[in-house]
C-alpha cells in the first residue's frame, strides 16, 4: 500500500498497514469516523474523508421512493425512524435532506418532484418528534440522474438522501 508521508516533498512511503488480523484498513479506522464512533465528535483533519470545509457527512441510507411518488413506503420508514432518534439525541446536529429524481420526465417537473420528497420527509420526520428547525430541504431533481438509464438504476434514482452537519 502506498501511503503519502505528508512531507509535500511527492515522495510516498510503501509501508504496510497490516495488523495481526492481516486487514491491512483496520489500523486506519473507520475513514468517515476515525477511532471514534460518535458522529459528531471532533474528527481527525488529516483523513482524506474530512477534506470537505462544510464538516460533513453521510452516515444514513437514501430513502427510496416509487416512480412519480413522493409518499414515503412502509418499508423505507425504520430508516427515518433511525434518522429522528439520532437528531433527537444530538441537539448540534443539521440535517439537509436532498430530493432526487430519475431521468424521465421535464426539468421543471423533476425539480418539483424532488421537493416533495425532500419535504414529504421532513414532515415526516417532524411527526417522529424531529427539531423541524435544524433540517433543511433541497431539490436536486434530475440533475445527477443517469440518461437512459434502465429500470433498476432509476429505482435507485429516486430517492431523499441526506447529510449531516455540526451546527454551532
Amino acid at each position: 500500500m502506498i501511503r503519502n508521508t505528508g512531507n509535500n516533498t511527492g515522495t510516498s512511503s510503501t509501508d504496510s498497514l497490516s495488523d495481526a488480523t492481516g486487514d491491512e484498513f483496520s489500523l486506519a479506522g473507520d475513514p468517515l469516523l476515525g477511532v471514534n464512533n460518535d458522529l459528531l465528535a471532533p474528527r481527525d483533519k488529516d483523513l482524506d474523508a474530512f477534506n470537505d470545509p462544510l464538516n460533513t457527512i453521510r452516515p444514513f441510507e437514501p430513502v427510496y421512493f416509487g416512480f412519480d411518488q413522493y409518499n414515503i413506503n412502509p418499508s423505507e420508514r425504520d430508516k427515518l425512524s433511525e434518522i429522528a432518534e439520532f437528531l433527537n439525541s444530538n441537539p448540534k446536529a443539521q440535517l439537509l435532506i436532498e430530493g432526487y429524481c430519475d431521468w424521465k420526465g421535464t426539468p421543471a417537473y423533476n425539480k418539483s418532484l424532488g421537493d416533495r420528497r425532500a419535504t414529504t420527509v421532513k414532515s415526516y420526520l417532524a411527526d417522529l418528534g424531529a427539531d423541524q428547525s435544524r433540517i433543511e430541504t433541497v431539490s436536486i431533481g434530475d440533475e445527477s440522474a443517469i440518461p437512459n438509464a434502465d429500470g433498476e438504476q432509476a429505482k435507485l434514482d429516486r430517492r431523499a438522501a441526506f447529510v449531516v452537519t455540526k451546527g454551532s
